[in-house]
């Protein structure tokens, strides 16, 4: 279903032929470095965000310029603003300022983005969407080849330059120099980058008449998926592909009664997980090794574990980003004594590095107040979503699901 290109109020700025095409080029590399060093994620989001500022800063009539300031904008503020106050009680103030002052900025960033992408030709927004396709389009070829090989092109590059193994040697088989396996992290955290850039770049196809970028953009995102159901390991990638199509199918029929779905089940996420999850560890889920894998059980001992924790700061909870600094106290306190660790069946009792669960994440470290916040945050973004135009509202509903 074509999407026409979305009208503008000024047609203020475009592009040489020649710039187009650095403008696509740019954009897929800004999406492709991801996907191959998923952890230069965060660094990668900062290029555009600083270049939106740039622009805005060299501009003389920035007075003429309207922010999109809305709800969704005031909630992540809100919640940003609120993590970085929690600074003051955390155990790791300088974490608890970091990561809270990027989603701030970046917040504010992205509205400058929407802001100054009203200035320009639908051409430009239209190459930089084929930019992203290709970047993910070249992301995920790569994804899938290295799947199925079992990361056949990163071990032919630890063999051919050792010098790349330093730091990486827990996740290294090594035998007489020659690296043999290396381990599911990086793969995995691959496959998080490109899940998530799949409603985006199917998205992409469709703002294109051309066959070739239209239908060949739409097989390569199905080979894809495909590829990442078939033969990944990682099932929160899996689970996350299962939940954008099925909300991108059910949105085709009814956008209304899917995006209601999916609130509702954002809400009883946010609200509900303390609860859930002890329920779920009541009911010896972790030691059902038929039904369930290894870290799938290994997880509800964790989910259950912080849930206890919780409790013990309801309100406001430890601090953004403070649980690692927690454990690690925990098992500095220990030392040598790991006997003294608590275990459930076969896992240790531990609230581990981080909580694997976003949504409990947020309610031992930003307490009531924070889960309130983050609830309203993911409200809004719902709620801007249906106020997109209809032939937008799968896609992104979709991404929403899929990110949840």
């Amino acid at each position: 279903m074509p999407i026409s290109t979305p009208p503008t109020e000024s047609v203020t700025a475009s592009l040489s032929e020649a710039g187009y095409k650095y403008l696509t080029a740019a954009t897929a590399v800004l999406v492709l470095y991801p996907t191959i060093f998923p952890r230069a994620a965060a660094a990668i989001f900062l290029i555009p965000v600083m270049l939106a500022f740039g622009l805005l800063w060299a501009r003389k009539d920035r007075s003429k310029l309207s922010l999109p300031v809305g709800p969704l904008l005031w909630s992540a503020v809100a919640f940003a603003v609120f993590a970085i106050v929690s600074a003051a009680w955390s155990a790791a103030p300088l974490a608890s300022l970091s990561k809270p002052l990027f989603l701030l900025g970046g917040s504010i960033g992205i509205g400058v983005l929407a802001m100054l992408a009203r200035e320009y030709d639908a051409e430009v927004l239209r190459h930089l969407s084929l930019g992203a396709l290709l970047g993910l389009v070249i992301g995920g070829g790569i994804l899938c080849f290295e799947t199925v090989t079992d990361q056949a092109m990163t071990r032919f590059f630890y063999n051919l330059l050792p010098w790349l193994q330093a730091g990486q040697e827990k996740h290294l088989t090594v035998d007489n120099g020659v690296v043999l396996n290396v381990g599911e992290t990086n793969i995995n955290r691959r496959a998080t980058m490109v899940t998530l850039l799949l409603v985006p770049a199917a998205l992409a196809t469709s703002l294109w008449s051309h066959p070739l970028i239209r239908w060949g953009g739409r097989a390569s995102i199905l080979i894809v998926i495909a590829i990442l159901m078939l033969y990944s390991a990682h099932q929160s990638s899996q689970a996350a592909i299962v939940a954008g199509v099925a909300a991108f199918l059910m949105a085709l029929a009814s956008s209304r009664w899917t995006a209601i779905l999916v609130g509702a089940a954002w809400c009883l996420s946010c609200l509900l997980v303390v609860p859930i999850v002890t329920t779920l560890h009541a009911t010896d889920l972790h030691k059902n090794e038929k039904g369930l894998f290894k870290s799938a059980r290994h997880r509800i001992v964790i989910w259950n574990y912080t849930a206890e924790l919780v409790h013990n700061n309801p309100l406001l909870g430890v601090g953004a980003d403070a649980t690692a600094t927690i454990t690690l106290a925990k098992e500095h306190s220990l030392g040598n004594h790991r006997e003294k660790l608590e275990w459930d069946g076969q896992f240790e009792v531990s609230a581990a590095r981080h909580a694997h669960n976003a949504f409990l994440q947020v309610w031992y470290e930003l307490g009531a107040v924070g889960a309130a916040l983050f609830t309203a945050l993911g409200a809004f973004a719902l709620a801007a979503m249906r106020s997109a135009r209809s032939q937008l509202q799968p896609y992104l509903i979709a991404e929403f699901a899929a990110i949840a």
